[in-house]
């Protein structure tokens, strides 16, 4: 007889039973036939024209006799009668008590209006239910974990114009054979048992609601986002609310999982024409997945990380530190469950930079787990094709070419400070990628109707590319640091390059390149910064020249960013110069002087950037520990060699080596960046005890008339009074030994 199975990769049950036999289907056991365990049906029930009733039960001598209904909307969570998947939902060891049900994941029961919207514009959207020969499964089985169905593969990732495939395709255009868009490759991964539990663990999470409301919110208000936009997280958290927040109530985290799982198999909706709300919708509410989930916590964790320990909502048991660690092993299950999912998008990229921020903030830059998470999060950006300009005639959306050129953004500038910081070589290079600056759009915006969009930009093109009023966004900051990107790479590779020549020529290019690059900035990124940090800390509502609005604490990190950035450049380029050439050190004095300068300016305004003090802890270890320790090694070779016209100002330097120390003992040495601190601490403290401990030498006696008992140093100065001692002692040289105390 012909085997009528359809053709798919065989794919069987590993689920054993006690007496070691593969665990049968329930039409074939009730039966007590023989059954090959075959994925999605075995044989004997396609011959009998009966494979939607081929199932493999978790627990069957445990079932009860209506264990096969569907449940109702009110015992679960996610129903459709229509639906051809299925999905077998099992207790796990007793940890869960609701009854196994099969259940079919293609819509989630509405419980708000918002919901209710959500379902009616996803309708055009969401994928059409497979026929019912061609059933796509996920097996929910405590001993068998997930089976992911992938039978169609997904795309290799970009592949350039010299790969095979590239002339294959011309080859083919030139016989006019149409040519597959890409490669595809098989892709079928199970989920081990404790990914499941994972998974569930993720939803149990949202067990306390409002604390991470509490958190979202302090997030949302701050309007503007790093990567992904404001307006799609709003929607996000507010439409898996209360998806995850009914599964809890009637205990369906299993089936939630599950569901989840299998919406994160679908891609996601790209046309032209396809609204931002709609793009956010696809991945929330009924089409909720990992890389939303893992996206929300993400930002649960920034805001947690920004606060300070002892915030009133860490009381409850759980610390700052243990709370950001809980959400970083919870984000990894997350990227973990997208990638055996098959995902690969705008969504996953941004999760994995998220992951390695929140690495960084808790291990430090050194870490090796930040530098190979940056590594993953690099590759997939170049598998993406994020590292080439989208070309007009694709059928991309504004807004979500606007997001992969940000995403590109930020992961080039991250790659250039993790390289500088830890003089290793970079990543990516400007010689193989299109840099774009960003939009000088907010977030609203760029999510505004597709005509008011177009009309903002049209504004834009009238102004060299620059908004001329209101609040400075994020990507405005971003635009201007932009212009400094490919400079950065080339200071790189002056400072670490084996093979420069003529650094001296190549030094000076650069400084007219970053001039350049300076001119381009607006007027409010020209200013001096150590006259704003001062015009600051006299009136903290100083307004912003041009734009009518005051300073917020977020814009004046990214412009001390940007001018601290363009300083430690020139420091580490006068460095290279001074080590090759063996030159005078008094440039590279200076620039060790300005960067100390501009750091300890910016740390007196600690109170008004409260919320950022993982940005001045970062400053502090990637650019005063270096530029002090110059500092610190040249008062040491001063001393001893030391002339009496030395211009060494002295006395400044171990002024500001002597205020850094009480900074650097104030960072906690087991958080993020503190371990550079605390050995840049160890370090300066070693210097100012020699500096400031060496033996005195008692000059020769001096005849000097006396007052009182108190020698007059033969100035013969009536110092009767406080301000004639205060003016003497101001103009005395302590380095000279023509003076002494008896």
């Amino acid at each position: 007889m012909a085997d009528n199975t359809p053709n798919t990769q065989v794919r069987t049950v590993h689920v054993k039973r006690r007496n070691g036999k593969l665990q049968s289907c329930e039409p074939c056991r009730v039966r007590k036939l023989s059954c090959d365990h075959r994925l999605p049906a075995c044989t004997r029930c396609i011959r009998r024209k009966h494979a939607d009733q081929c199932y493999y039960h978790p627990a069957p001598m445990t079932r009860t006799n209506n264990a096969r209904i569907l449940p109702s909307p009110a015992n679960s969570s996610v129903t459709s009668p229509n639906s051809g998947s299925r999905i077998v939902q099992a207790s796990v060891q007793g940890t869960y008590t609701n009854r196994p049900q099969i259940w079919t994941p293609d819509r989630v029961h509405a419980s708000t209006e918002g919901r209710r919207i959500a379902q009616s514009r996803s309708g055009a959207r969401a994928e059409k239910v497979p026929p019912s020969d061609r059933v796509q499964e996920i097996l929910s089985v405590p001993s068998a974990g997930i089976l992911m169905d992938s039978a169609a593969g997904r795309p290799v990732g970009y592949l350039g114009e010299i790969s095979s495939t590239a002339f294959v395709a011309e080859l083919h255009d030139n016989l006019g054979i149409d040519t597959p868009a890409t490669l595809n490759e098989s892709h079928t991964e199970r989920l081990p048992d404790d990914h499941v539990e994972k998974g569930v663990t993720v939803l149990k999470y949202f067990q306390n609601l409002d604390r991470i409301e509490y958190f979202v919110q302090k997030w949302l208000d701050k309007r503007d986002s790093f990567l992904m936009y404001s307006p799609i997280f709003r929607i996000w958290f507010e439409e898996l609310v209360p998806i995850i927040k009914d599964a809890l109530v009637s205990k369906t985290l299993i089936s939630l999982a599950a569901q989840v799982t299998h919406n994160t198999q679908r891609s996601l909706p790209c046309t032209r024409d396809i609204l931002v709300q709609d793009w956010a919708y696809a991945a929330t509410g009924s089409n909720l997945r990992w890389e939303t989930i893992g996206l929300v916590l993400t930002q649960v964790g920034i805001i947690a990380s920004m606060s300070h320990a002892w915030d009133p909502i860490f009381n409850d048991g759980e610390s700052r530190k243990d709370m950001i660690l809980t959400i970083l092993g919870l984000i990894s299950v997350c990227i973990d469950l997208s990638q055996r999912c098959g995902s690969r998008n705008e969504l996953l990229i941004c999760l994995l930079y998220e992951r390695l921020l929140h690495t960084a903030c808790m291990q430090g830059d050194t870490s090796s787990q930040v530098w190979t998470s940056f590594s993953e999060v690099a590759d997939t950006a170049v598998l993406l094709g994020l590292h080439l300009e989208v070309p007009d005639n694709a059928d991309v959306p504004i807004f979500l070419r606007e997001l992969r050129s940000r995403i590109f953004n930020v992961i080039y500038s991250m790659d250039k400070l993790l390289s500088t910081c830890l003089g290793r070589p970079c990543r990516i290079s400007y010689r193989y990628c299109v840099i774009r600056e960003p939009l000088d759009l907010t977030d609203v915006e760029i999510c505004s109707e597709p005509g008011t969009l177009q009309r903002r930009m049209a504004e834009l093109s009238l102004t060299g590319g620059w908004s001329t009023s209101g609040d400075v966004a994020r990507a405005t900051w971003r635009k201007a640091s932009t212009s400094r990107h490919t400079i950065r790479e080339d200071i790189l590779e002056t400072v670490i390059g084996p093979h420069i020549i003529n650094i001296e020529t190549r030094l000076d290019q650069i400084r007219v390149r970053e001039q350049e690059a300076l001119d381009r900035m607006p007027a409010f990124c020209r200013l001096d910064p150590e006259q704003l940090i001062a015009d600051i800390k006299r009136n903290p509502t100083v307004q912003i020249p041009g734009r009518g609005v005051r300073w917020r604490p977020v814009d004046v990190v990214c412009f001390c960013s940007i001018h601290l950035g363009i300083r430690h450049a020139a420091f580490l380029l006068e460095r290279a110069v001074q080590n090759k050439t063996k030159s005078n050190t008094s440039r590279l004095i200076a620039a060790a002087r300005s960067l100390l300068s501009l750091v300890l300016k910016a740390y007196s305004l600690s109170d008004f950037l409260a919320e950022f003090q993982v940005d001045l802890t970062d400053s502090l270890a990637w650019y005063v520990v270096p530029a002090a320790g110059v500092l610190a090694l040249e008062m040491l070779k001063r001393e001893q060699y030391y002339q009496a016209d030395d211009d060494f100002p002295r006395s400044e330097v171990l002024q500001q080596l002597s205020v850094l120390v009480p900074i650097l003992e104030a960072v906690p040495a087991d958080e993020g960046n503190g371990p550079i601190c605390a050995m840049g601490l160890h370090a300066i403290k070693k210097v100012l005890d020699k500096l400031l401990s060496r033996p005195y030498q008692k000059p020769a006696n001096i005849d000097a008339p006396t007052v009182g008992g108190m020698n007059q140093f033969s100035t013969n100065i009536n110092m009767d009074n406080d301000a004639d001692f205060l003016q003497w002692l101001g103009n005395l040289d302590f380095d000279t030994s023509d003076w002494q105390l008896s």
